[in-house]
This record gives C-alpha cells, sequence and structure tokens, in this order.
C-alpha cells in the first residue's frame, strides 16, 4: 500500500470513527400515564450548550447560565427545568408523549455523543368490571354463574380470581352454588404498570318453593 493510498484508509478510518461516536445508542424507557420523564445533561457547565429535541423538534436551550424554552406549547405547561442540574422534566406523562428525546451538547472544542432516549407511555388500568350469566340445574339443584373480568390498559391485563376458597388466573370464572349459598369474588386486572380490581357477590336465592334463581350484588 502506497503513501496516498495509507492516508486515505486513515482518514476513512477516522470519518468513521467520529461517526460512531456522534450518537449513542438509544435507551428505551417504559413509563405509565401520569408519570415524569427526566432528561439530565450531566456535562462540565464550562462552555457548555445543549439542545434538548422531541421527534426531532427543538423545544428547549440551555447557553451555560439558563433554560429557555424554545416551544413552550410543546408539552402544555408540563416542564419542569433545573439549571442547576441542567435538566428537564416531563411531567403528568400521556399517552401521546411517546416519542423520541434527544439531549445534544457540546463546546466549542467538544461534541458529545447525542442521547436518546425512546420513550412508550402506556396506560393505566382505568376500570374493573364483572359481567355474568347465570343458569339454574333443576337436576343438581344448584346455580351455575359465568363470569367474566375486563379491563382497558397498555399492555393488555392478565387477570385473577379469588374469594370463596378460589384462586385462579385467568378472565373467566364458573361457580356453582347451592341454594341459599353465596360468594364473594375478586377480579384483579394487572399490567405491569398498574393494578386495579373489583368485588362482587353471587347469590343463589329461593324465591318460593320449588323456584330458586340466581342474582348478582354489588360488594
Amino acid at each position: 500500500m502506497n503513501n496516498f493510498q495509507e492516508s486515505c484508509f486513515s482518514v476513512l478510518v477516522l470519518l468513521v470513527l467520529l461517526l460512531q461516536g456522534s450518537c449513542s445508542d438509544p435507551g428505551v424507557v417504559h413509563k405509565a400515564v401520569g408519570d415524569s420523564l427526566e432528561l439530565i445533561a450531566d456535562y462540565p457547565k464550562d462552555g457548555l450548550e445543549v439542545q434538548w429535541t422531541y421527534n426531532e423538534t427543538v423545544f428547549a436551550e440551555f447557553d451555560e447560565a439558563n433554560i429557555n424554552l424554545v416551544r413552550p406549547k410543546l408539552f402544555h405547561k408540563r416542564l419542569k427545568m433545573k439549571k442547576d442540574s441542567i435538566s428537564i422534566t416531563v411531567e403528568d406523562l400521556e399517552l401521546r408523549d411517546s416519542g423520541s428525546f434527544s439531549i445534544i451538547a457540546n463546546t466549542n472544542s467538544v461534541q458529545y455523543p447525542t442521547k436518546i432516549i425512546m420513550l412508550h407511555v402506556h396506560e393505566l388500568i382505568r376500570d374493573v368490571q364483572i359481567e355474568y350469566s347465570d343458569s339454574w340445574l333443576q337436576s343438581e339443584n344448584i346455580c351455575t354463574f359465568h363470569l367474566r373480568c375486563l379491563a382497558s390498559g397498555d399492555p393488555n391485563p392478565s387477570y385473577s380470581w379469588s374469594g370463596h376458597q378460589i384462586q385462579t388466573q385467568g378472565g373467566y370464572l364458573n361457580i356453582s352454588l347451592r341454594p341459599a349459598e353465596s360468594a364473594t369474588l375478586t377480579c384483579t386486572a394487572n399490567n405491569t404498570y398498574s393494578v386495579k380490581y373489583t368485588t362482587e357477590t353471587v347469590v343463589c336465592r329461593e324465591k318460593s318453593e320449588g323456584q330458586r334463581f340466581c342474582i348478582k350484588m354489588n360488594a
């Protein structure tokens, strides 16, 4: 390899190394609705300039002394700034906040690797409901209840049942009761980011001689 080829190869290697060092690997962060995301520029302050971006749009800047909001309406008064720690916190996260955040920092002599945060905001479980149907089995003299637990959330919740000597997993539950028996049952929905439950009481009740019916009551 001659001197010209060696020089070109060295320059090419240097460019590749510089490009690799210009951006750090993205960090994936999972948060629930209502949580906060703190974006810290933890670099020496002397001559430091910082830009915070959201989906490639600059929304705040730091110029060695102050943090200035470039687009204050972007997060609608949900930004908390700390110039001492050079940080911005996005408070009360919403589902629509999911996206790519970047922290771009440099001085006159140093370009720091860009920090990239991929944020995923997940929905909390808001409501848990128990739906049911029932039937009377004359031949066995029992009420049979078919219960289903329902809840919304992101990711989709898993379910568990407890009560009346029952401990089981899944969204469906079948239970049989004899006349005058009752059962108080709790369905718990869990999606990693939140847990919520509801409780209902089912009763097999005698209405009159030879007639029975099954009812569900709120606990």
